[in-house]
């Protein structure tokens, strides 16, 4: 690792070459997700303090647009602050109690470091985070990935520091 950035080797050349393990423990593919026209892929911990305002944008975003071929795909992440230590069982109970969160969450994965899953291989070597062979590291809970539904490849990445409404633009460009 050099100045934030890592060296990641991916291969894959779109998001529905992979899979991951979701909440309840079944393997998805995430070809599953290529009949939609956008999706949002991010990182979640429930015990963040942007947890409250990203889970209910993302959920009323969701909500609006998912009939027209919105996804959102959320990881639970613990590497930030240990802000996410509770089991998967704790998590999807939370999440769905608190936040009426009805899109796939997936297991906990790492995003950053020698563990990182392969779909953040994926996210950080083909977006802007991208440069010089090098990936910056994923900054912390909630960094957000939208995602061309029809390709599979990433458009956009935006900081937790930006909240989910503001992409909500660039979700509509999409789902034209």
């Amino acid at each position: 690792m050099i100045n934030g950035t890592e060296q990641i080797q991916s291969n894959t050349s779109s998001l529905y070459e992979l899979s991951a393990i979701d909440i309840n423990g079944q393997n998805v593919s995430l070809k599953n997700f290529n009949n939609k026209k956008a999706i949002i892929v991010v990182n979640v911990a429930c015990k963040c303090g942007l947890t409250s305002g990203h889970y209910t944008q993302l959920v009323e975003l969701y909500k609006q647009y998912k009939s027209q071929g919105l996804e959102v795909l959320a990881f639970p992440c613990n590497q930030f602050g240990e802000q996410e230590p509770w089991a998967e069982s704790e998590i999807l109970s939370y999440t769905q109690k608190t936040f009426n969160v009805d899109f796939p969450l997936f297991s906990k994965i790492d995003v950053n470091g020698e563990n990182t899953h392969p779909v953040y291989k994926y996210l950080r070597r083909n977006s802007e985070l991208f440069q010089n062979n090098s990936a910056t590291k994923i900054p912390w809970n909630f960094a957000k990935f939208l995602i061309d539904g029809k390709t599979g490849k990433v458009i956009s990445y935006f900081s937790p520091k930006v909240n989910p409404n503001e992409m909500e633009q660039q979700i509509k460009q999409l789902l034209q």
